[in-house]
């Protein structure tokens, strides 16, 4: 991190501090000196904490010493830094950095894995479930052409980008895909075994989007709190001839999230 100021320029301190801070934040220096000079305190929020609460926070006080200017000149400059939507202040808790904007296409098939690397992140999978089993979903039946009791192959994961969990995805396919179950489901991406080892070419039918707010079950597992408002996607992917590869089922993104829409 910076933290050399220039007292003979034309530019005001305040000013000088915020363009060092964006440049830390942006580049993601802030946070790693945060976690080397908080280490204890970052990993007791890490094995058991909310995802907002890892953001940690813009500290006043240990800025003004670095920095050796005055609270007042921080506090102007953290202002600003809230103007660009760097950092937001939360009633009674402090100031946090704000969680880079991801974005997604949903103009087609996306994998989540291609996802995550379109926004430089590393995408991996807690699997949750995996197995043979009867949908009780009347939506999911209809769309793999199923009959009440009749099985087919289940895949539910956690979806991380990086270390934040983001999505929990549940869907179906016809029990032809039973060997999905075994490929490594929580580091290799589905869509690029059925593209590249299957030769299947994907095509995404109509999604339904809706907006559902975490029970507690589901927000243990993205680490929100109870009741955050989540994105919720259920729809169909399909093949060239129209034969359904999946249902598709998503849940989670949160407010961190941009959907481009062509």
């Amino acid at each position: 991190m910076q933290n050399a100021l220039n007292h003979n320029c034309i530019v005001p301190l305040y000013a000088q501090i915020v363009e060092q801070l964006k440049q830390d934040i942006e580049s993601g220096e802030y946070m790693k000196a945060y976690r080397e000079k908080h280490r204890p305190e970052i990993r007791r929020v890490i094995e058991g904490a909310k995802e907002a609460d890892r953001q940690k926070q813009i500290a006043e006080a240990e800025l003004s010493a670095e920095y050796g200017v005055s609270r007042i000149t921080i506090r102007r400059a953290v202002e600003e830094l809230v103007n660009q939507s760097l950092v937001e202040k939360r009633q009674g808790k402090g100031t946090f950095i704000c969680a880079p904007k991801l974005t997604r296409q949903l103009d087609g098939p996306m994998s989540f894995t291609e996802m995550c690397a379109a926004n430089g992140l590393k995408a991996r999978a807690k699997l949750l479930d995996a197995g043979i089993s009867s949908p009780s979903s009347l939506d999911v039946r209809e769309a793999l052409g199923l009959k009440e009791g009749e099985s087919a192959v289940r895949i539910r994961r956690l979806r991380y980008a990086g270390d934040r969990p983001l999505v929990l995805e549940d869907n179906f396919y016809p029990l032809e895909y039973s060997y999905l179950l075994s490929i490594d489901l929580e580091n290799d991406s589905i869509y690029r075994y059925l593209q590249q080892e299957k030769g299947i070419e994907l095509r995404r039918t109509t999604m339904r989007l809706s907006i559902v707010r975490a029970d507690v079950k589901l927000a243990k597992l993205l680490q929100v709190s109870r009741n955050t408002p989540q994105l919720e996607m259920k729809g169909r992917v399909i093949r060239l001839d129209g034969q359904t590869v999946h249902s598709s089922y998503q849940v989670g993104y949160g407010e961190n999230f941009e959907f481009i829409v062509r």
